[in-house]
């Protein structure tokens, strides 16, 4: 006859019920894993895609106006932005940088070029526009530097395109080793928005008595 102990551990050896509980706490770490990579990799999408349509709407909204649009109503889009880019948060590391850039004829070389007419960020001295700055050596805007334009598109004279660029650091929700490899440096998404005008070139922003100027 077998002992109290060793019948304890025949039983034990045959009891199978504890083995699904086994199987699912190994398993388990995994499918966390790959949830919380697929979560994280979802999120990135859908900020890139908040990010662009930042840029769309902003650059529309103003090459849409069939005269030129001023301050407060250049103040108004960017308070939109957060709004626009919600449920991610748009915070003062941010910006959005709007340029009018024109086709003008530069009286050195009598060729056609395109010149920044006018800028205006949400934030000013953050992520400075890769279109150029708005020129400031004088008011006469031909005598200022060509600049390049996505697709390098040329315009034709008097010819002009609004210009919206989107600056956004991306916070991880999960964690930064995830989407390491596959964000821009520094996680910061910028997209870049380009839209004819609809009607004549917009030349400048209309002043508004005590409202600042939503200089870059």
């Amino acid at each position: 006859m077998l002992s109290a102990p060793l019948r304890l551990l025949r039983a034990l050896a045959r009891d199978t019920r504890g083995l699904a509980f086994i199987e699912f706490a190994y398993v388990l770490p995994v499918f966390l894993g790959f949830g919380l990579v697929g979560l994280e990799f979802t999120n990135v999408v859908l900020a890139r895609q908040k990010t662009e349509r930042i840029a769309a709407t902003l650059a529309d909204l103003v090459a849409g106006n069939q005269v030129p649009p001023n301050e407060r109503q250049m103040g108004d889009l960017f308070a939109a932005v957060p709004a626009i880019a919600r449920p991610f948060p748009f915070g003062d590391d941010g910006n959005v940088v709007i340029t009018a850039v024109v086709g003008i004829n530069d009286p050195d070389d009598d060729e056609i070029q395109n010149k920044i007419a006018w800028q205006r960020c949400m934030r000013r001295n953050s992520h400075a526009s890769r279109i150029g700055r708005q020129w400031a050596g004088s008011v006469d805007i031909a005598d200022g530097p060509g600049v390049a334009l996505p697709g390098g598109l040329e315009l034709g004279q008097n010819q002009m395109v609004i210009v919206a660029e989107v600056f956004y650091p991306y916070r991880p929700v999960i964690a930064q080793s995830i989407v390491d490899g596959i964000l821009p440096e520094d996680n910061l998404f910028t997209e870049i928005s380009t839209f004819r005008t609809r009607g004549q070139a917009i030349m400048n922003v209309t002043p508004v008595s005590g409202v600042t100027t939503h200089s870059c």
